[in-house]
């Protein structure tokens, strides 16, 4: 079932559901895009990026350091016990991102890389720096970067100059095609009230481009994830829409009996 809007949902970028959507659409393009790439000497596979993330973010009083003694004796000195603390422990959690990859069946030689972005990628971190020194690594190495961002919230992070990309606003989603060895970049800016588009995946000089069709790819993974369920429309979505598209928003899921 696909999902209330046509292209794609804000309600998705919260972060308890944002990682499985995330993480079928990689599986969905894989699957939509391996028979005709296997048909024209390629295969594309599943790689990932693992690190240990940080987070502060734990905290509880603890229980008394110290206490009195039970066979200290009465004439002697009063023990001493310590104040209850705050106690802050250091988390530490094994993260994991997902992508594709399209290689030559005969030579297994990297071709594409394709990115979903991820809220890690777009915020200060781990995750964004490991992000960043892989996109510059892709740039000055003989293969094509697809990189989408479906999320309208953090940082901007696409490899297309920030500069240029803004003369095209306005948007909300972007997709950045860097084929291999050139300067210039392929832009798809989409609105909020969009579909969205089938995108070009560049293979080797010579062979013709691919097709994947996002918004497919998106009403898949919506209605595989049972988010019309699992999403709570009746609170606006993180980061707010501007009150033109809230109102327009709003519409839509009244008529489809989500509010």
């Amino acid at each position: 079932m696909p999902g209330p809007f046509p292209g794609m949902d804000p309600w998705l970028e919260n972060r308890r559901v944002w990682k499985g959507f995330h993480d079928a659409l990689v599986v969905k393009t894989i699957e939509v895009l391996q028979p005709g790439l296997v048909q024209a000497g390629y295969y594309i596979e599943i790689g990932d990026r693992v690190w240990i993330s940080e987070d502060d973010r734990e905290l509880w009083p603890d229980n008394l350091i110290l206490r009195k003694s039970d066979t200290a004796s009465d004439s002697g000195p009063a023990a001493a016990v310590a104040d209850q603390p705050v106690r802050l422990r250091k988390q530490e959690d094994e993260m994991r991102e997902i992508f594709a990859e399209v290689y030559t069946l005969e030579h297994q030689e990297l071709v594409t890389v394709l990115e979903f972005l991820s809220p890690t990628n777009k915020r200060r971190g781990k995750g964004r720096n490991l992000y960043l020194r892989k996109q510059k690594e892709l740039r000055s190495t003989a293969v094509h970067l697809v990189e989408i961002d479906l999320l309208r919230g953090g940082t901007y992070t696409i490899d297309a100059p920030q500069v240029l990309v803004a003369e095209l606003k306005p948007w909300d989603y972007l997709v950045n095609i860097a084929r291999r060895g050139g300067r210039d970049y392929e832009i798809y800016p989409v609105r909020f009230r969009s579909r969205l588009p089938r995108i070009a995946i560049p293979l080797k000089t010579g062979d013709q481009d691919t097709v994947l069709d996002l918004q497919q790819l998106v009403d898949w993974a919506y209605g595989i994830g049972a988010y019309e369920s699992r999403l709570d429309y009746r609170r606006d979505p993180v980061p707010p829409l501007n009150p033109d598209d809230a109102a327009w928003a709003d519409e839509i899921l009244k008529s489809k009996g989500l509010r």
